[in-house]
Parts: C-alpha cells; structure tokens; sequence
C-alpha cells in the first residue's frame, strides 16, 4: 500500500511540473503577432493584462528590433512568429547586416506548433459583367467577360481552385532578322494595342532551353517589328537547333482571352478583365 501512495504522489508531481511547463511561454528574443503592435516592446508572446505590451504586429519592426539588440548581444537570437495571416504591402528586405556575427546565429521562426502566413495578395471586389464588345476579343469569349477597377501592376491571380492562367496567344517561329531588343513576327501575330507595354513576350532566344520573359516597348504592325524594354539573353531568332519550333509567344493581351480563367491587365485604364472558370472568391 505505501509503495502505490508513493507512486501515486509522483505521476501527480510530475503531471503538476508538466502543466507548469506547457503554460510558459517558450522563450525568444522577439514575438511578432497579427493581434500585436509595433508599438510595443516585443519582449511578450502575448498583450499584457493592462494592454499596455506585448508582440510586434510586422516582421519589419522585429528586424529593425534584431539589428539594435546586435549591438548589445553577441549570442544567438530568435524571433517567433505567432499564427496568423500577416498582409504585405511591400517586400520586407533582409541583407548582411541581418545575419549573425561569428558563431551566432538569428533565426525568425513560427511559434512552435503555430503556422503563420504572410501573403501580399488582395481580393478582387466589384466585378461587372461587360455589356458591350471589347475590341479584339475573340467571340467565344463574348458576354462572358467580368471587369472590375484595380490598381498597380500584379503578373499572377488566383481562385479558389489555384492560379488562373494568364491570356496566352499561340506560338510562333520568330522571324530573321531579330536581335536582343527586336522581334520580328509573322503579320498579324502581334497588335499594337493602347497597353502595349502591360504585354509580355516569353521567347526561347536561340536554345530551347533559355526562357525569357520580357515586357514590349511598342509594336509596329505594318514593319511586323516588336521591341522590348529588357534585352534578351540572345537575339530573338529561331532556336539554333529546332528550328521549327514554336519558341515565342505573348501574355495578357485581351485578344487572347478565349477560355474560362483566363485574364488580362490593363494598367492604363485599371482593369482587370477575367472570363471566369468559377464563382470563386479572386
């Protein structure tokens, strides 16, 4: 009997420690939390009962907290990360100065057992159906197109199925003749339409196994000539070795919108055109 009291008082004893221990916060330099503000210390994994400290509210402001406790601290530092979904206006840069001295090392990690996210898209809202005829607009795709007004330049879009796929025109063998900055294409491939530089050629210059991605500058249909505001990383000819494959096409141009989910930009005017695939949040 006094051997079972004995064993009895010690699984309580450590179940008590345990609980002790899942209730302290696991310790780091910096917290950083949706529910945080940068006006605060940082220091606290969680508000204060007053309200008055607690986590950072952006991996920006627990950066800038990294770089002064630098130069007081020579050890290793951590930052966590609570759950969450943090929305990014702009890139949050890191460089040298962000690293660790020596031996030491900073880390920005999730709270255990927690999954933050930093995400810097935006839904789409008022979306219309357009009425009338979009110049160029392939006819399958007529009273099928929604419109809504954004702002800035953004070169992916997502449903609630995935990424939609962005216009995409048919490929073609560039003409002879081309250089870095130059294509010339087969009549009637490309138009030179008021957002021309909102278009985007992707083309394998010389070997099939280069892609580049680059934004037009102007377009003139009667020479059949393209330009771009990037070089290329060879002159936009036919591929050296496949010489009859289709190596170039062009993206987000509203001529091209001829399946469900695709879109086109127009960043002149702020208009989003999208031939839906669902009725999905954007």
């Amino acid at each position: 009997m006094m051997m079972r009291r004995i064993v009895f008082i010690l699984v309580l004893l450590v179940g008590i420690l345990n609980g002790s221990a899942d209730a302290q916060p696991l310790l780091a330099d910096f917290y950083v939390s949706p529910a945080g503000s940068d006006d605060w210390s940082g220091t606290l994994a969680e508000r204060d009962g007053r309200g008055n400290d607690g986590p950072f509210a952006t991996l920006a402001r627990a950066r800038d907290a990294v770089r002064k406790l630098k130069e007081s601290k020579s050890t290793d530092i951590v930052v966590f990360i609570r759950e969450g979904t943090y929305s990014l206006s702009e890139t949050v840069v890191f460089g040298l100065k962000d690293s660790g001295e020596g031996d030491a090392t900073i880390t920005y990690a999730a709270y255990p057992g927690e999954n933050p996210v930093f995400s810097s898209g935006r839904r789409i809202e008022g979306w219309k159906r357009v009425s009338g005829k979009l110049p160029g607009l392939p006819s399958a795709a007529h009273g099928k197109i929604r419109v809504a007004s954004v702002r800035g330049n953004f070169k992916t879009l997502y449903d609630g199925e995935g990424m939609l796929p962005r216009a995409r025109s048919k490929g073609f063998i560039p003409l002879k003749g081309g250089s870095k900055t130059e294509l010339h294409f087969p009549e009637g491939r490309l138009r030179n339409c008021s957002n021309v530089t909102d278009v985007e050629i992707i083309v394998r210059p010389h070997h099939a196994w280069i892609s580049n991605i680059l934004p037009l500058e102007s377009v003139d249909e009667k020479a059949g000539i393209a330009r771009t505001s990037i070089e290329a990383t060879y002159a936009m000819n036919q591929l050296h070795f496949l010489k009859t494959t289709e190596s170039c096409w062009v993206e987000n141009v509203l001529d091209e919108i001829d399946e469900p989910g695709e879109w086109a930009l127009n960043t002149k005017k702020g208009k989003l055109y999208l031939w839906p695939r669902n009725e999905t949040l954007v």
